[in-house]
């Protein structure tokens, strides 16, 4: 069986992807609510990052400890801050794209008022 292991770097790269893509998006895009598009991404890529650092760093602090001290047990994905940051961060994303929308509706609807057909 194929054992399949990534490391913090690929891990990283990622997380910078998908960050570039969604400030290319941000950037790129006239519309406001297709430039709303990019912000899941780049919050994405900031969770990604998150998890993978606290993943990876729990991983190294089981490595190096004391042999007189306190044996710390750390199961594979490592202790579950980097996982909250993530969630805090997706949470935080939805109610960012949530406003915009709301937003961009609302200057819309406003535009169109003030302009009769």
């Amino acid at each position: 069986m194929n054992n399949l292991t990534t490391g913090l770097v690929s891990v990283l790269f990622v997380a910078a992807g998908l960050l570039s893509i969604g400030i290319f998006a941000v950037a790129w895009r006239r519309n406001l609510a297709s430039a709303l598009a990019g912000i899941p991404l780049m919050f994405g890529g900031a969770g990604i990052a998150f998890v993978g650092v606290a993943r990876f760093s729990a991983r190294a602090a089981a490595q190096v400890q004391p042999a007189n001290g306190p044996r710390v047990i750390v199961g594979v994905s490592g202790p579950p801050v980097g996982q909250e940051i993530a969630v805090l961060i997706a949470i935080v994303s939805l109610a960012v794209v949530a406003l915009g929308v709301a937003l961009a509706a609302r200057a819309n609807r406003a535009s169109s008022q003030e302009s009769p057909r």
